[in-house]
């Protein structure tokens, strides 16, 4: 007995005695060690970054520039700091010696601080003591070519590793991506469409494709897309002239590569009248065509799984609502065996059009973006202002199929121009000129190889109000995305650029994570609901029509007081009201049941079931222990 309690107290000694050594020695022991336990694995360097780093070309410096001494009293940035500071020590780690790491802290009035100006890093005056708080990256390259993260946003802390990763591949690789962009939309600001008098900042998108690509804006008339064009970016074609689409068909078939947004209802552009944003001429079908693409015209995709919830202002109050053109795309939605799209969280479409491959098409044809099946198309003039969002929901009928919203083209295609180029449409004398220069190059008629085209039927999808907030940080414009629109734009122009590291990076942090199943639930009774509720907007009406048409029948047509048949309509209406009251309460009880059982089992489970499994665990054991000390056999 002695013996035991002697034990006991020396495992007792022990177990403390380990506990001090693994928190004591194990942090510099197992410094890189990593058991990332989160499902995204959101801490575990992407394959891209890995690759990046194993193949570093040239020596990388990184300079993080961290005013520790300023920040002790900001909790929620040290912890952020301290996150930075853990995967910049990881891709040190993992590049070999290729890429050195330097801390340097910005003391005030020091040669630090100094560089820190110089090189364009935000300072952020703190507190009452006006002291100035720095938390950048320079990073520097081959011949001295550096570049800067002027301020490290905790609100960026999902996109941290792709906007590190995406430095260190640009250092190494100093030469960018020559992308043409040829557009019928305002992408780079100017004149607004709906007001000429007043000026549009350029959309968010061109700034994140002049970061990352050589950007070259093409005049919208442009009539010979320039040899050194490695991907071509075409936006709304259908605002394009005919010159430039027989361009778009040529660089085509000489093998460039070409990303193109057509669209059956531009927001943008109907904004400004019904008979702007539709499909006519030659466009978008046309060139489609060509390629064994096919876009359903005057159609656009409504999906009730996926419908994003917009406020409406009703008959009586504003709503939140379904609108289903407006789309919040995720999971299964997007082709997770393609690079473009694997890695995407989450894509906001509006007013989307459908694919399809053509009977005839020599080309192969894969979807990157699909809605539900409890997906229908509507016709663009349900969509004409006003919309009415309760309308399309009572109207619902899905089709039972999925629609493609954006696909892959691949394999050998022909011209759109069989009969040859079309004729000028200007002739003034520098277009003759770029006429004369298109003429002397022959038309072809079939592709050299197999095309290789990205074609999305979404224009909205680029639009800044639809995927990103902009915040003002001390007159820094900082751009916040809360969808993943703009990295499949550039995943698709990685892509076609033959450039694929990036793309397993990016929006790997996306933490939006809804409850589908609640989702469901709500959405169906939220359509039951809609459907009672134009039942009744529809009985009212009648009602009030009858009612007018007995008051107009009536001698004393402007006397107050109700006839006989005036009061049995009202009675009647009442109590249909009443009926229809009592079913619309069914389908909301019926909802909140539904959700808060569901809720009642997930904290059953959270909360209460493993306590349980390991109560009944310690009972077993007990129990066979207990047997075996009275001479049982277990």
């Amino acid at each position: 007995m002695k013996n035991r309690r002697y034990l006991t107290v020396g495992g007792l000694v022990a177990a403390v005695a380990i506990f001090l050594l693994i928190n004591t020695a194990g942090r510099p022991l197992f410094r890189f060690a990593r058991l990332d336990l989160t499902q995204n694995k959101v801490h575990t360097l992407s394959k891209g970054t890995v690759h990046i780093l194993e193949t570093l070309q040239d020596p990388v410096k990184i300079q993080l520039y961290w005013s520790a001494g300023v920040a002790k009293d900001m909790t929620s940035l040290k912890l952020f700091s301290q996150r930075v500071l853990d995967l910049l020590e990881e891709y040190s780690s993992v590049a070999g010696g290729k890429l050195t790491l330097e801390v340097i802290d910005p003391e005030p009035f020091s040669e630090a601080e100094d560089d820190a100006v110089r090189y364009g890093l935000q300072g952020v005056p703190t507190g009452s003591s006006g002291e100035t708080l720095y938390f950048g990256i320079v990073g520097f390259g081959k011949n001295g070519k550096h570049q800067v993260i002027p301020f490290l946003q905790p609100a960026r802390e999902s996109f941290l590793e792709f906007d590190l990763s995406r430095m260190v591949y640009s250092l190494d690789h100093p030469e960018k991506t020559k992308v043409g962009l040829l557009s019928a939309l305002p992408l780079t600001g100017g004149s607004s469409p709906r007001n000429p008098f007043s000026m549009e900042p350029p959309w968010i998108i061109v700034d994140q494709l002049q970061r990352q690509y050589d950007l070259k804006v093409l005049p919208k008339d442009e009539e010979e897309i320039p040899d050194d064009i490695g991907v071509l970016m075409v936006v709304y074609p259908q605002g394009l002239g005919k010159r430039s689409l027989y361009a778009i068909d040529q660089f085509v078939l000489r093998g460039g590569h070409a990303l193109v947004f057509v669209d059956p209802m531009s927001e943008l552009m109907a904004a400004q009248g019904p008979a702007e944003g539709s499909t006519s001429g030659y466009a978008p079908n046309r060139l489609l065509g060509a390629w064994g693409v096919k876009l359903t015209p005057g159609k656009v995709v409504g999906d009730m799984a996926a419908a994003q919830r917009v406020s409406y202002q009703g008959r009586f109050r504003t709503q939140v609502i379904d609108y289903l053109p407006w789309l919040a795309v995720r999971g299964n939605m997007l082709n997770r065996n393609e690079v473009v799209t694997g890695q995407i969280d989450q894509l906001n479409l509006a007013s989307a059009g459908s694919l399809t491959p053509t009977k005839d098409a020599g080309t192969k044809f894969v979807p990157l973006v699909q809605s539900t099946s409890q997906a229908m198309l509507l016709d663009r003039k349900q969509l004409s202002f006003p919309p009415d969002p309760k309308r399309l929901i009572a109207d619902f009928k899905p089709a039972g199929k999925p629609f493609t919203l954006a696909a892959r083209i691949s394999g050998p295609a022909t011209t759109a121009f069989p009969d040859g180029p079309p004729p000028p449409e200007k002739k003034d004398k520098a277009r003759k000129e770029g006429q004369k220069k298109a003429k002397e190059k022959k038309q072809l008629l079939q592709s050299k190889g197999p095309i290789n085209v990205i074609v999305i039927a979404d224009t909205d999808l680029l639009q800044d109000r639809f995927w990103v907030t902009i915040q003002d940080f001390f007159g820094r414009r900082i751009a916040i995305p809360n969808a993943g629109n703009a990295d499949f734009a550039i995943n698709a122009l990685d892509q076609l650029s033959g450039s694929s590291d990036l793309i397993s990076i990016r929006s790997r942090g996306t933490s939006s994570r809804p409850f589908t199943l609640v989702e469901k639930i709500r959405r169906e009774a939220e359509r039951k609901y809609r459907a009672k509720e134009q039942e009744l907007t529809a009985k009212l009406d009648k009602t009030e029509r009858k009612l007018n048409e007995l008051q107009g029948k009536r001698k004393d047509a402007e006397s107050a007081k109700l006839t006989p048949e005036q009061q049995k309509e009202i009675d009647k209406f009442r109590q249909e009201k009443v009926d229809i009251r009592k079913d619309l309460r069914v389908v909301q009880y019926q909802l909140r049941r539904n959700i808060e059982r569901l809720e009642t089992m997930l904290k059953f489970i959270n909360i209460a079931l493993v306590p349980i499994l390991v109560a009944l665990g310690s009972i077993i054991v007990w129990f066979i222990r207990r047997k075996r000390n009275m001479g049982f056999p277990a």
